[in-house]
C-alpha cells in the first residue's frame, strides 16, 4: 500500500474500469479470499476511491478511503442493518478522523446506500457464494400477431363504403325475390262457391258481380305491390350507382347562388356553364 502515491491513485481514477480495478488490485495484497470473491472485493475497493475522488476528497483521503473500504468488505456477512450502519460508523472514525463533515457525510451516505442495496449480494459473496452453480431458463415469449402495415389496411370511409354496399346488395337482393314471388304467384283468388247451393238468376248475377269486384280489389293491390316493389328496387339500383360513382356529376349550386363545376368537367361544358348563367343574369335565353 505504500507504493500508492498521491499521483499514482490520480492516474487510476482517470481509468477505465477494468484497467482502474486492475491496476489498483497491485497495490494490495488480498489474503482474505483466494477465489472469485477476490474480484467482488477489489471492484468494491475501486469504487469507494473514484467517489472520494469525483467529490474533491484530498488525495491522501482518496487512499485511505480505499484502504477503508477494504477492510470493511469482509465484514458485511451476516450484518442486518442497524449493525452495518455501526460498522460503517466506526470504520470512518478510526480510519478517517481527519475528514471534513461534508466529505464525512457524502461517503457515509455512499457506502451506507451501496451496502444496503446491495447486502443480500455481498453477504451472498463474503459468505461463499460464489462458487455456487447457477441454473439458467430459457423462457419462450409468444408475442401478438404482428399488424398489417397502415398501406395493407383499410380507410374509413373506404370500410364503410363497402359496408354500406354490402347493405344495398342483401336489400336488392331481398326486393328482386319479392317481385319474382309475386310475378310467379296467382294475382286472384276466387271463393268457393257452393255447387248444391240453388240460385235464380239474379243470385247467380250477383255471385258474378261480388267475384269480379274481389278480383278487381286484389288486383289492384297486386299491382300497387308490384309497383312499390319497383320503385324501391329502381331506389336501390340509383344509390349502388351513386356509390359507384363516389359522386353525382351534375353542378353544385353553392350558397352565394354562383354555380360550381367539378374540376374535371371538360371545357366546353364549363363555357356552356358559364354563358347559361350570364343569359340568366341578363333576362335572355342562352
Amino acid at each position: 500500500m505504500d507504493s500508492l502515491s498521491e499521483r499514482e491513485v490520480a492516474r487510476i481514477v482517470r481509468l477505465q474500469r477494468d484497467a482502474g480495478v486492475q491496476r489498483l488490485s497491485c497495490h494490495f495484497s488480498w489474503p482474505e479470499f483466494c477465489d472469485e470473491r477476490r474480484g467482488f472485493h477489489q471492484e468494491f475497493v475501486y469504487d469507494a476511491a473514484v467517489f472520494a475522488a469525483a467529490h474533491g476528497f484530498p488525495w491522501p483521503d482518496v487512499i485511505q478511503t480505499a484502504v477503508t473500504a477494504k477492510q470493511i468488505f469482509p465484514q458485511l456477512d451476516g450484518l442486518n442493518i442497524p449493525k452495518l450502519l455501526s460498522l460503517l460508523r466506526d470504520a470512518l472514525s478510526e480510519c478517517l478522523p481527519n475528514l471534513t463533515p461534508v466529505h464525512r457525510h457524502k461517503l457515509t451516505q455512499f457506502l451506507t446506500d451501496t451496502c444496503s442495496t446491495r447486502r443480500r449480494l455481498f453477504q451472498a459473496v463474503v459468505g461463499g457464494a460464489a462458487n455456487m452453480s447457477i441454473i439458467q431458463l430459457h423462457l419462450e415469449v409468444q408475442l401478438p400477431p404482428t399488424p398489417c402495415p397502415l398501406a395493407q389496411g383499410t380507410e374509413l370511409h373506404e370500410w364503410e363504403r363497402q359496408r354500406h354496399e354490402s347493405q344495398l346488395t342483401s336489400a336488392l337482393r331481398q326486393k328482386e325475390e319479392e317481385l319474382r314471388c309475386l310475378r310467379d304467384g296467382s294475382r286472384v283468388t276466387l271463393g268457393d262457391i257452393p255447387e248444391d247451393a240453388q240460385q235464380d238468376k239474379e243470385g247467380v248475377l250477383g255471385l258474378v258481380h261480388e267475384a269480379v269486384r274481389a278480383t278487381e280489389d286484389q288486383m289492384q293491390a297486386s299491382l300497387n305491390q308490384e309497383a312499390s316493389l319497383l320503385s324501391d328496387i329502381l331506389q336501390l339500383k340509383l344509390q349502388q350507382a351513386a356509390l359507384a360513382t363516389g359522386r353525382l356529376h351534375s353542378p353544385v349550386t353553392s350558397s352565394t347562388g354562383h354555380i360550381s363545376t367539378p374540376p374535371d368537367m371538360p371545357a366546353k361544358e364549363k363555357v356552356q356553364t358559364t354563358k347559361t348563367k350570364t343569359g340568366a343574369k341578363s333576362g335572355k335565353k342562352p
